[in-house]
């Protein structure tokens, strides 16, 4: 049985002031906006709408699944060696330029370039998506990384990534507008999307302002993109947690970009879309307060691998049970009980900043953005693989695009789409984090010898041995 952390080893070398938590949370806000609304509605925008050929989406999904991978260990690799004496920042820097122009060009993806001209609405298609994930992977890449410099103690961690996620709750009202806007008037979507873009330009200036970088743990090392990927890849940490995260983001995949999809089940209304997204995100934030509970007595591996378990039970029963009901009353129990079981992915960064402690522990400083790079390297084209599934299976059980009522065929590839694919996704993803190595004794092994570690640092910084060793290296 894992045991929890000891007292003695939560502790942190630095307490946060409640201003910086506050503001780490209201400074993600933006990024789930655009991130939110992209997710919920690019698929619906150039697939369902503007009618996109269905090859031609495959094939814009594996240049975005590529262009998806590669750009976030380049942004990582460029972020971890930028030279703080010139910018100030590792992280602070990027996102203080680069959040504003992700806002302005977010906001001009949604002028649809034609209307039926497949070539041009492919390219405005391939164009818009592979900007949006690079300047995506830019400024929430690095907002994570600096999460991981704030504190070292494993519960903190949780809790600000928690709050990271709470963020979600400011930021799904407009979330919540955009799919009833974009079926009323693509012209109200676009004021939204204008907003949002003012917004989100204002909260990052302030985000930048306020945050930290903590100085001890900068140690300014020279060394190449693939000698720190193959170091990245030889952690078991890493790879067992990011296989996880891969199977975990293809189920994700399934999930809200289809709510077009959903909607012919869900019952017809104006808030039916508001009502599933508050059920799914309001459930899951209740889900993820009870994992971190759990957490606590049972450990995060253990957690993770006995309540996902009872997650794809229930996912499972739940469509047994809708397979030959339309009843739109017994579909939204089910939803909402397969929701009180989806809080895993509130330990998803925690658990890759446990492979980045391991690599401080062996070469001595801190890369948490070439590990998430690299991470992302691997996971990120389960955001393609994902979609190509889901929209495959629709097309196979005679889903009509942009139409106003389904067959009964096409009512079950919905059914499928909505609980048994993500289901066979979460089983294989289990296979990973039952071979991920932090738990336990461990983990307080790890942990402790982070600590000193961090110790001895800040005792050399204290003395001035940091500045020594920069200059000597000019």
């Amino acid at each position: 049985m894992e045991k929890p952390l000891k007292k003695e080893n939560l502790s942190i070398i630095e307490k946060l002031p409640r201003k910086q938590v506050f503001i780490y949370g209201i400074g993600a806000s933006p990024s789930f906006m655009m991130a939110g609304i992209f997710t919920l509605m690019y698929i619906n925008f150039f697939w369902n709408f503007l009618g996109l050929n269905q090859t031609l989406f495959i094939i814009g999904q594996v240049i975005y699944a590529t262009i998806n991978a590669i750009n976030d260990p380049i942004t990582g690799n460029i972020s971890d060696r930028t030279n703080i004496d010139k910018w100030g920042s590792r992280r602070l820097i990027y996102i203080k330029w680069c959040g504003p122009i992700w806002a302005i060009l977010y906001f001009f993806m949604w002028f649809p370039w034609s209307y039926t001209d497949q070539i041009v609405i492919f390219i405005h298609f391939i164009l818009s998506i592979c900007i949006f994930d690079t300047l995506l992977s830019i400024v929430i890449g690095l907002y994570m990384s600096l999460m991981a410099e704030m504190t070292d103690s494993i519960e903190m961690r949780n809790k600000l990534y928690f709050i990271f996620n709470l963020s979600q709750i400011f930021a799904a009202v407009p979330v919540f507008l955009a799919q009833p806007l974009f079926k009323n008037s693509l012209q109200a979507f676009q004021i939204l999307n204008g907003i949002i873009a003012i917004i989100s330009i204002i909260l990052y200036l302030i985000a930048v302002r306020i945050l930290k970088e903590r100085p001890e743990l900068r140690i300014e090392e020279d060394y190449n993109l693939l000698q720190v990927m193959k170091d990245v890849l030889k952690s078991r940490a890493f790879l067992t947690r990011t296989g996880y995260l891969f199977f975990n983001v293809i189920a994700r995949s399934m999930g809200l970009s289809f709510l077009f999809a959903f909607l012919f089940i869900l019952g017809t209304g104006p808030i039916v879309p508001m009502l599933f997204m508050i059920i799914i995100m309001g459930l899951g934030y209740i889900s993820q307060v009870i994992y971190m509970k759990v957490a606590k007595k049972w450990g995060m591996r253990k957690t993770i691998f006995i309540l996902k378990c009872a997650l794809i039970i229930v996912n499972l029963i739940c469509f047994a049970l809708i397979l030959n009901t339309d009843s739109p009353p017994i579909i939204w129990i089910c939803i909402s009980i397969s929701s009180m079981f989806s809080g895993f992915l509130v330990f998803d960064f925690t658990l890759l900043t446990l492979a980045i402690d391991e690599d401080e522990i062996k070469h001595g400083s801190r890369r948490e953005s070439i590990f998430q790079g690299v991470s992302s390297l691997i996971f990120k084209p389960a955001e393609s693989i994902g979609p190509i599934i889901a929209t495959s299976v629709l097309l196979i059980f005679g889903f009509l695009r942009d139409a106003p009522s389904q067959s009964a065929e096409a009512i079950i590839g919905i059914k499928i789409l909505l609980f048994l694919a993500p289901s066979v996704m979460h089983a294989i993803s289990l296979i990973f984090i039952y071979f991920f190595p932090y738990h336990g004794e461990s983990l307080n092994k790890l942990h402790t010898d982070l600590l000193n570690l961090h110790s001895k640092k800040k005792e050399n910084y204290d003395r001035g041995i940091y500045y020594e060793y920069k200059s000597k290296k000019k």
